[in-house]
């Protein structure tokens, strides 16, 4: 992606309303002032690029680090909450790997028995 992406933005915001999901965003604990404002503004300029905006109240994140810039975590904290762990594509993500394990463990096992009880009520 070019570091500067002012050329590439329509001169005004797009009048469609638009819905996407499952986005997973990777920070580095060692995320400075300087890339949190990158961050934030990079967020402004897609959201005006693709009329896409996130729902705080629908979005989560958890941090995998007790180390991450504290002005980055406020500036997203107004994008998303903060969750103990994360579902994806029916994996448990969480910062400790023992409730991870766990999480997806019972999932599956739940989901295991309800087959089974379908299953033996068709028999």
């Amino acid at each position: 992606m070019k570091s500067d992406l002012d050329s590439a933005l329509p001169s005004s915001p797009q009048e469609d309303i638009a819905f996407a999901d499952d986005t997973i965003l990777f920070v580095s604990e060692k995320l400075t002032q300087n890339g949190t404002e990158k961050f934030i503004k990079l967020y402004e300029k897609l959201k005006i690029l693709t009329g896409l905006e996130v729902n705080p109240t629908k979005s989560n994140y958890l941090a995998l680090s007790e180390n991450i810039n504290p002005n980055f975590m406020s500036a997203l904290s107004k994008l998303a909450q903060p969750q103990t762990s994360l579902e994806h594509l029916g994996v448990s993500i969480a910062f400790s790997h023992e409730q991870a394990k766990f999480e997806t463990f019972d999932k599956v096992q739940k989901a295991m028995k309800n087959k089974m009880k379908i299953i033996t009520e068709r028999l």
